[in-house]
Parts: C-alpha cells; structure tokens; sequence
C-alpha cells in the first residue's frame, strides 16, 4: 500500500483509501484497485476536487465521483461517497438495506416512494449556447474561462457566427 493510506469499511467489507485511489484485497495475494465505494468515509479529498453545487447542495467532484462533508459528534469533518460515474445516489445506502422493505410485500405497502432521477453533470467537451445563471470570469494562465456557481469550466468557442461555450477543464 502506498505511504499514507487509511483503512475503514463499508459494511463488514475493508477498503484502503489514499489521494482519491480505492483498494480491496486481492483474490490472490495483495490488493487491487477499485471503483469508489458507496458510502465510504474518508477524511482527506484529493487536491484536484473541485466544488459542485447541484439543487442547492454542495458536493465535491474528483473524476466522477462526489462526496458531501459530514461532521461527526467531536466536529471533526470528512466527506462521504454520495455518487460515482457521474451520478449522484446510485445505489442504495449499505445501511438503509437492513430497512428496505422486501420486494414480496410491496403491495402490503401504502405508499412506495419512488427513486430520484439522477442529476446530470455536464460532459467534457459539450456545447451550450449560454452559461449557466451567475458564471464568472476567471482568468487562468493567460486564457478566459467561465466558471458556473457549481464549478465547471467553459470556454468560448467561435461557431460560424455564434458563441458557444464548451465545457473544458482548465489548461
């Protein structure tokens, strides 16, 4: 394991977490790199997460994956694995399991709330004919950039007589 990892579970199963990388114990000897676990904790974010804003909630984005804080009761802070792929909530929480209600009595059921949609992060390299409400201007290394309240980058692209903005990262 590389200097400066952490251990913890996700349910009864053990990960090892450094700078934003996922490991899990090997079928054969060692460890082998994994997808982010759903709802894992960890208490360090690597330093290219960027911060993301979607329906009023703030997330931190690295590669895909989004992580929200969460203190604990000595309020110290860490960050949970709320969505990987770019999907916010895409299984269902390890611990929620023990309350599900099984699929043979959903009838028995009043009521069954249905799953939220997944939110939908804009993909590098689209195109939009606006920005986003509140983007600003950032000047980075010479070249401008925009930058929405949710902390995607875009850049001014010159099609035939219009501007788009395309969604790139930052050079």
């Amino acid at each position: 394991m590389p200097y400066g990892y952490s251990r913890f579970n996700v349910g009864t199963v053990p990960y090892y977490y450094n700078e934003g990388v996922y490991y899990r114990n090997s079928t054969s000897s060692g460890y082998e790199v994994v997808a982010p676990p759903l709802d894992a904790t960890v208490s360090k974010l690597p330093s290219n997460a960027t911060v993301t804003v979607i329906d009023g909630q703030k997330y931190y984005q690295v590669g895909g994956t989004f992580y929200q804080e969460e203190f604990d009761e000595n309020n110290r802070m860490s960050y949970r694995v709320v969505g990987t792929d770019g999907v916010i909530n895409t299984a269902v929480d390890v611990d929620a399991t023990a309350n599900a209600i099984p699929e043979e009595n959903l009838n028995a059921y009043d009521e069954v709330v249905p799953t939220p949609a997944p939110v939908v992060v804009p993909i590098l390299g689209s195109r939009y004919d606006a920005l986003p409400a509140e983007s600003k201007v950032q000047l980075i290394n010479q070249q401008k950039y925009f930058v929405s309240p949710g902390g995607i980058y875009y850049k001014e692209v010159i099609e035939g007589d219009k501007i788009r903005y395309e969604v790139t990262t930052v050079e």
